[in-house]
């Protein structure tokens, strides 16, 4: 059965795109628990910008702030959010 989005029945990747954001948080934390330990953080900067690009592939460039603000914000947020940790791991 296809899933629909409740904001836009039309527009079932809609759902499917809120998941993978969901999923890839789950997937982070459990790699960055494994991950715990003594030690510096630096190890937990590879997977954290990997989930950060994968958020961007789920919300490319080509969204319309006006069409799809939510997904604009996640898109804006996950750029931010690369930067300083690219720019912390120098």
């Amino acid at each position: 059965m296809e899933r629909v989005s409740t904001d836009h029945p039309e527009d079932s990747g809609r759902t499917d795109r809120w998941q993978s954001l969901v999923a890839g948080a789950f997937l982070l934390e459990e790699t960055l628990a494994s991950k715990e330990g003594p030690g510096d953080a630096s190890g937990a900067l590879p997977p954290a910008l990997r989930y950060l690009d994968s958020l961007l592939e789920v919300f490319p460039s080509s969204l319309d702030p006006v069409e799809d603000f939510e997904g604009y914000a996640v898109r804006r947020m996950a750029l931010a959010l690369r930067r300083a940790l690219e720019q912390g791991g120098r």
